[in-house]
């Protein structure tokens, strides 16, 4: 096999991302050219009659095997040709005939005849040794003769040199590109961290440290901001509310009526004097003002009324959906072929656009034709086995990459480190120097705005001293800006202070700041997309209400139907869940509307463990839950005070105990508080309280009859910003578990998604787990699912796009709840130009001589790099001096040369005959030269996959 050796910077290197396939094509096309004319040579009769040799001057069969056509040649060039039919016991039959120069191209052997002979022997190994080179680089040391013509040994004069290397052929690279310094979140107080890292991220603002918001959270709207749709509710998502501020035609306005719920929407019956429209459309018909306001009695507004709904309830349209990167400066996923991606949930889905969507919508239907919602969200990783990204997933900015959507400056500040901080562009236009970076005490309430106050009396401000590239960072001196080791919150380019301060427009200010800590300690960036994931065990305290109201409408059956149906998802495995009824007497007694019992309201009645993959009994919480339902009934009344009281106590207890798991509170109720207290402020405190004191979650879910004021503000100072909402109008069951399957979120992906090529290197990737308990653990690479054991996996060796963990390994961490997960990727080195050589011997017959004929390659040359191969020849090894001649540039741009095939399209093969001219095309050695001229920014150089030489033996002069 090829190899390269010599003075170091000739490195064994992967194959480009087509190499492989583009290599199998280059080596098949002999096999295709004899395919297409065997049938041919069957008109022939058997001969004895010896093979005709070229002519001289006629580069002889140019080695593809002839009879293939093959050019350039003159039109009127006759030349010998010899095809192999086949061989058996090593006896060949062979076609000998002539082929013509037809159009620039060499036509089919014809006129000939049909003999056998003995095939040749295979050809045999000898080791050259290693030649100094009279330029930079090395030489190539090889042990290949040249053979027959692999696919044609009846032609004696088609002899190749045809060379594989294993991995292709790259030079090594010399350190890396990036000289700017940063420091690591891992040595920072953990505090600052969350401060400055707020997961699940909904907006820019959110990821700070030079990190960016990737497929946002969507809070508790009716569909994702990421999707299409109808128009979402203003505080439903912070990301939302900024865009109704906007723009207010994205947006549901809120009704400001008096009747018990918008007569734009389904819901129970509305009395007629709520409303002047309400009224008119209860002429028309009695039984929405007496039974349930349906589609029926909205539809009636514009006759009766004369208005439409419309205005009121607004479109989240494709102009609302761009402004979660606009407004909010958030990153959606790529919808590839589909309305919206099919990991959001939104309008239904056509299910040619995806053959995931497909399979799902086999299942239901409904996906396709009514709504793609969280159960068919949920679908995608049950029925097709594909991972959805990490939802609200703050990345970092890697060394190299830009925002493709910023074609301005867009500026970031990295981790600071001693004495360092890094100030980084993301847009595509270089930032000048001379730009602002200010920063401010801790906890100065400047952080994280736009448009900090400058007139704080402890702001202090330096300037940048260099211009930044886009996709780089240049290391500030911190000391020099005055910033020190003490905690300080710093923002680049704020708005101008005063006229003679200076201020650059850039596309988003709002990831513009960092946080400083003292002495953490500085190294080159990483090229890492994924840093220290750590996986959080989420538990979930459902505190559902039992009240007599249940039994209407059948809600109790549809909502615990849909609990159950939850609690037995396979994808819920991992999932802390405890849960209570109220009021109840179970499992203690005191959670009532007469004892009003706080501490009896906090003990659930099925303790908190965790679900499985298994169904029941096997998953023993499963069955517990399930059995937990099965056995209660809807006869109580609402004491929603102690309940949520109770809920809170339980889940700040458990979440001061546990803080690297994430505790959330879900309650559920189709009633307003009737018992123990109604004060909607002081029920809804509770709530704030353990978000506050403790950082637990409270989910609220009204079913119909429900308070929206107490549940949305319930919702509200729980941090999850507004509560569901589940009319009897609407499928009680699909609906409540689209609700739960959104609150449950996502935790750490097994699938961690990699940079541009060009961005990292692959060969220097590594994935640690540290586990809760037990040592740090460098986790092994494998070659693909099939090898898994234990580790990972790229998704493709030569151009990979995504690091999978194999599922042993990913069950591993994701049942250790505070584990961390690190994927670390080396950055690409630097590359200098480098030149490499190898001596070829042509040996022929007494009789003969030699003559130099045809020239292929495979090669791949990211972005402006380039391969130059040349050749020079003399009679003996010691006599190779002078000028190289160019034989052949390949190159990507501007006309892509980075494959010639031996079968053409003109202008390949190269003729070599025609390049060296004589004598130097008829001289027994040949020096061949390869040089790899890496992209301007040095960052990635040119893969030689492989390529051949073929010479004649022709008959002396």
């Amino acid at each position: 096999m090829a190899r390269a050796s010599g003075t170091s910077r000739g490195t064994l290197g992967e194959n480009g991302s087509s190499g492989a396939k583009r290599r199998a094509a280059w080596r098949s096309s002999f096999a295709l050219a004899m395919f297409a004319l065997a049938p041919a040579a069957l008109v022939f009769a058997c001969s004895a009659e010896q093979p005709l040799t070229p002519r001289p001057g006629e580069g002889g069969t140019g080695g593809t095997g002839a009879g293939t056509s093959v050019g350039p040649c003159v039109d009127g060039q006759v030349r010998a040709c010899s095809v192999t039919i086949g061989e058996h016991n090593g006896i060949l039959t062979c076609l000998d005939g002539k082929q013509a120069c037809v159009e620039g191209t060499w036509g089919a052997c014809a006129e000939g005849t049909i003999s056998s002979r003995a095939a040749p022997p295979k050809a045999k190994v000898r080791q050259t040794s290693a030649r100094p080179d009279d330029g930079a680089g090395g030489v190539i040391v090889y042990s290949h003769t040249a053979g027959p013509c692999v696919n044609n040994p009846c032609d004696p004069s088609c002899q190749v040199f045809e060379e594989q290397p294993d991995a292709g052929l790259t030079p090594d690279a010399s350190g890396s590109i990036y000289d700017w310094q940063t420091g690591d979140l891992g040595d920072f107080p953990g505090g600052l961290v969350n401060k400055g890292l707020k997961e699940p991220c909904a907006q820019a603002s959110d990821c700070q440290y030079n990190m960016q918001c990737r497929s946002p959270v969507t809070g508790t709207c009716a569909h994702h901001k990421c999707a299409e749709g109808s128009g979402l509710a203003a505080d439903c998502d912070p990301c939302v509310t900024k865009i109704c501020d906007i723009d207010p035609s994205c947006c549901a306005q809120p009704y400001e009526g008096t009747c018990a719920h918008d007569p734009c929407k389904v819901g129970g019956k509305l009395k007629s004097s709520c409303d002047a429209c309400v009224k008119e459309v209860c002429k028309a018909k009695a039984s929405c003002c007496s039974g349930t306001w349906d589609q029926s009695c909205v539809d009636l507004i514009p006759s009766e009324c004369g208005k439409t709904c419309d205005a009121a309830l607004g479109g989240w349209d494709p102009t609302c959906v761009d402004k979660v990167y606009t407004v909010c400066g958030a990153t959606c996923q790529d919808a590839g072929n589909c309305e919206h991606s099919k990991c959001y949930a939104g309008p239904p889905l056509n299910p040619a656009c995806d053959p995931c969507v497909a399979k799902v919508c086999a299942v239901s239907p409904s996906c396709c034709s009514t709504t793609w919602d969280n159960l068919c969200v949920d679908k995608v990783a049950t029925l097709c086995q594909e991972s959805c990204p990490v939802k609200g997933d703050c990345v970092p900015w890697l060394p190299g990459e830009t925002d493709p959507q910023c074609t301005g400056i867009d500026l970031s500040v990295g981790v600071p480190c001693n004495g360092v901080v890094p100030v980084c562009n993301h847009g595509k236009t270089e930032a000048p120097a001379g730009v602002r970076l200010v920063h401010f005490p801790a906890n100065s309430q400047q952080y994280p705005k736009c448009a900090p106050d400058q007139t704080h009396p402890n702001m202090q401000e330096c300037l940048t001293q260099e211009p930044i590239p886009p996709g780089q960072c240049i290391s500030v001196d911190a000391n020099a800006c005055g910033i020190g080791n003490g905690n300080r919150e710093i923002m680049i380019n704020p708005p101008k202070k005063n006229a003679a301060s200076p201020y650059f427009d850039e596309c988003f200010c709002e990831n513009n700041w960092s946080l400083s800590s003292g002495g953490n300690g500085c190294a080159p960036p990483e090229c890492s997309v994924v840093t220290s994931k750590t996986v959080r065990q989420v538990n979930m305290f459902v505190q559902f209400d039992r009240s007599g109201s249940m039994t209407i409408n059948d809600r109790w059956g549809k909502a615990t139907g849909a609990l159950k149906n939850f609690f037995k998802d396979p994808s819920s495995a991992g999932l802390g869940v405890a849960l209570r009824f109220w009021e109840h007497f179970k499992p203690v007694a005191g959670c009532d509307d007469t004892a009003c019992n706080v501490d009896a309201c906090s003990v659930p009645l099925v303790p908190l463990a965790k679900l499985t993959s298994d169904p029941a009994p096997t998953d023993a919480q499963e069955q517990k839950l399930v059995a937990a339902i099965d056995a209660t009934l809807p006869t109580a009344d609402t004491p929603l005070q102690p309940a949520l009281a109770g809920a809170e106590k339980w889940a700040k207890a458990y979440q001061l105990a546990n803080p690297a798991q994430q505790t959330v509170v879900v309650l559920v109720t189709d009633g307003k508080p009737n018992s123990c207290g109604n004060d909607n402020a002081t029920i809804a405190a509770f709530a704030e309280d353990a978000l506050v004191n403790a950082g637990v979650l409270t989910y609220a879910i009204g079913i119909q009859d429900s308070s929206p004021t107490l549940m949305n503000l319930i919702a509200q100072k729980g941090g999850t910003g507004s509560a569901f909402f589940i009319s009897d109008a609407d499928d009680i069951a699909q609906k409540f578990l689209s609700a739960m399957l959104q609150i449950k979120g996502d935790t750490v992906s097994c699938e961690f998604d990699l940079p541009n090529a060009g961005l990292f290197d692959p060969t220097n990737a590594t994935v640690v787990y540290t586990p809760t308990q037990g040592q740090q653990v460098n986790m092994a690479k494998v070659l693909d699912a099939a090898s898994c054991g234990n580790g990972w996996y790229f998704d493709n060796a030569a151009n990979p796009s995504k690091i999978t963990l194999c599922p042993t390994t990913c069950q591993t961490v994701l049942n250790d709840a505070g584990a961390q997960i690190d994927v670390q990727l080396g950055c690409p080195g630097s590359y200098d130009p480098a030149t490499y050589t190898h001596v070829y011997q042509a040996t022929c017959p007494t009789g003969t001589k030699v003559q130099w004929g045809w020239f292929a390659y495979d090669t791949v040359t990211p972005g402006d790099s380039n391969v130059i191969f040349a050749a020079r020849t003399a009679t003996a090894a010691d006599q190779l001096s002078g000028a190289f001649t160019t034989l052949a540039t390949a190159r990507a741009t501007p006309a892509d040369t980075q494959l010639c095939t031996m079968a053409g399209p003109a202008p390949c093969p190269i003729d070599v005959y025609t390049k060296l001219d004589l004598p130097g095309a008829r001289q027994e050695f040949l020096e061949f030269s390869v040089t790899f001229n890496p992209t301007t920014n040095k960052g990635a150089a040119p893969t030689l996959n492989g390529w051949e030489i073929t010479y004649s033996c022709v008959d002396s002069e």
